[in-house]
């Protein structure tokens, strides 16, 4: 039943909440990253954070159920581990490191963004983002009065962010007081908090987000002031997201300056694996200035322009598309940075030749259309996008001496914008288009398989095979023989065999027979029948108290934002069949 062999490594990466933007960012780059080494393959377990001092009630439990995914971790028998979380499902960073929990022993291990004591970890500097930021708004936009909405206790890079926050405005010399600080669960969550915060600081000129999930209820909390972000005040916040992006008006954040931290961690990961020895690393950081505060690193030079210098051209490449360097791209896909150097090297040329003919306009418009046909807008946030060619253009309009050169470039760049504007929208259509197709297949699956009362009775089997009505296009299904039951405080143990029921390739359903389903908890990433992909998630199938099984699914952003939804949907179908053959009994 193996399909990989020997050589095949299994990294595990493991987070919490797997729906949130900063957990989308680390999955992302941990897999583009992996896309690299064809021996190697990702899976993410990904629980839920549930705080110390949190009521015990249905929704904690819910988590604590949920959390027992971490425990795939010593089944699967991984080659590495990369982890993100202050604690995994209870377990103190620090403990993982000691002889209480060999199973974390025995494998290479790399942190990202935790204070794990002498562990190799990978995290950002902080510092550097955070004073480029405050000295832009202290030194040059003369702002005084400041507030911060921060982050857990028990998050090393939030305690820090604060720290440093507080540190620049003491050397500044403006104070700091505990007014200006409201702590946040880090999540979008927290419009409590951000109400409370702006409450304390009407007078406010900016206010500093610990992450970009807690700057969603700052805006709302801003929107019911009449304040607009960006005008009336500046609000910048931290990982920049593709989130922030999306956003209206978008966030300004401070994020990675280079290589990511999934990537430095993969990098780190893979060289422990071989057994060499490695340091931590701390990454630079800059800000990426958006519309909620106008920052840019430099102008386009007119010296620059007319030496159409490829490392100038790249340069500006990577300021316009700054996401592509760091993205997963296909052998035969269209090198739109190449393709971007050939049609901007072109106007650049115009300027030194002061003319561009027809057919030179016409060549030029038939390069662009192909750059953004072929996914260019994936790369970037629409608005940076436009402030980044509003800055060439005006750039070259100062350079240039001919008229007509002028009109035609002005022509290439307002064709420029109109195609971007015009893939956004054909995206956002694309995008409308797969939900609704969604939701008409999660209610087909409803229909379907909690029709109760009919003649013919619902089986697991009926269930099984509207598997793939959930809309998990390449994913497997995994069921223990008998639900595993989860008692509060004890330790949970899966058993040694699994069923893998079905599995879905491209859309297409394909259920096991029966005999051939059986097999080992530990080999279920090694399974033929499983689609293949370099990286897979690990989401549990369970109602209540019960545990059925799990999900093995491609990670995508799909699965990111509704996988555990469609999981828990899928096991409330598998317990309502359970509670329907009482009845029948």
């Amino acid at each position: 039943m193996r399909d990989y062999g020997e050589k095949q490594k299994t990294i595990g990466l493991i987070i919490e909440n797997l729906s949130v933007d900063y957990s989308k960012e680390i999955i992302h780059s941990v897999r583009t990253a992996i896309a690299g080494y064809r021996d190697t393959r990702l899976i993410v377990l990904a629980g839920d954070y549930n705080m110390e001092n949190e009521k015990k009630d249905s929704r904690f439990f819910a988590r604590e159920v949920n959390n027992t995914v971490y425990r795939l971790e010593e089944e699967l028998k991984l080659d590495g581990l990369i982890l993100t979380l202050p604690n995994i499902g209870g377990i103190r960073g620090d403990d993982i490191m000691n002889e209480h929990y060999p199973n974390f022993l025995r494998v290479p291990k790399v942190f990202i963004s935790t204070d794990v004591k002498d562990a190799v970890t990978v995290r950002y500097d902080n510092a550097v983002g955070i004073r480029e930021t405050m000295d832009y708004l202290v030194n040059v936009k003369g702002i005084t009065r400041f507030c911060m909405l921060g982050g857990r206790e028990d998050n090393a890079d939030a305690q820090n962010r604060k720290a440093i926050f507080r540190q620049c405005l003491e050397e500044k010399k403006l104070s700091f007081t505990d007014d200006m600080y409201e702590k946040t669960d880090m999540s979008i969550n927290s419009k409590s908090e951000a109400a409370r915060l702006m409450e304390r600081n009407a007078d406010a000129q900016a206010v500093f987000c610990v992450n970009d999930q807690v700057a969603v209820p700052l805006y709302d909390v801003l929107k019911e002031r009449g304040l607009m972000p960006g005008k009336d005040i500046q609000v910048f916040g931290f990982d920049n997201t593709r989130f922030s992006g999306n956003m209206q008006p978008p966030l300004a954040s401070i994020g990675a300056d280079g290589i990511t931290l999934g990537e430095k961690a993969v990098e780190l990961l893979l060289k422990k694996m071989n057994g060499e020895e490695v340091q931590s690393v701390v990454l630079p950081t800059r800000l990426y200035g958006k519309e909620s505060l106008e920052y840019e690193m430099y102008e386009y030079t007119t010296m620059e322009m007319l030496r159409i210098d490829p490392a100038f051209v790249k340069r500006m490449f990577h300021d316009c598309f700054y996401r592509y360097a760091s993205e997963i791209k296909d052998r035969e896909a269209v090198d739109l940075e190449r393709l971007f150097f050939e049609f901007i090297s072109r106007m650049l040329k115009s300027m030194l030749t002061s003319s561009m003919t027809a057919e030179e306009f016409a060549e030029n418009k038939r390069l662009i259309d192909i750059f953004f046909d072929n996914g260019a807008m994936r790369y970037t946030d629409p608005a940076r996008l436009v402030r980044s060619i509003e800055r060439l253009q005006n750039s070259m309009n100062r350079s240039q001496k001919s008229i007509a050169a002028n009109q035609m470039n002005n022509r290439c760049f307002s064709y420029m914008k109109d195609k971007a504007i015009l893939s956004v929208a054909d995206d956002l259509d694309e995008m409308r288009d797969v939900a609704k197709k969604a939701r008409e297949r999660l209610q087909e699956f409803i229909i379907r398989c909690m029709s109760f009362g009919s003649e013919t009775p619902i089986t697991e089997e009926t269930v099984i095979r509207c598997y793939d009505r959930l809309g998990m296009t390449n994913s497997a299904l995994f069921l223990f023989e008998e639900p595993v039951i989860y008692h509060d405080g004890e330790e949970v143990h899966f058993p040694q065999k699994i069923r893998l029921m079905c599995s879905v390739r491209d859309g297409e359903l394909r259920v096991i027979s029966k005999e051939r389903r059986l097999g080992n908890t530990s080999d279920m990433l090694l399974r033929t029948e499983l689609p293949k992909s370099i990286g897979y998630v690990a989401i549990p199938v369970f109602y209540g108290r019960k545990i059925y099984g799990f999900i093995i699914s491609e990670v995508n952003e799909s699965v990111a934002d509704r996988g555990e939804y469609f999981a828990k949907m899928f096991a409330r179908s598998l317990c309502l069949n359970e509670a329907g053959k009482g009845e029948q009994a």
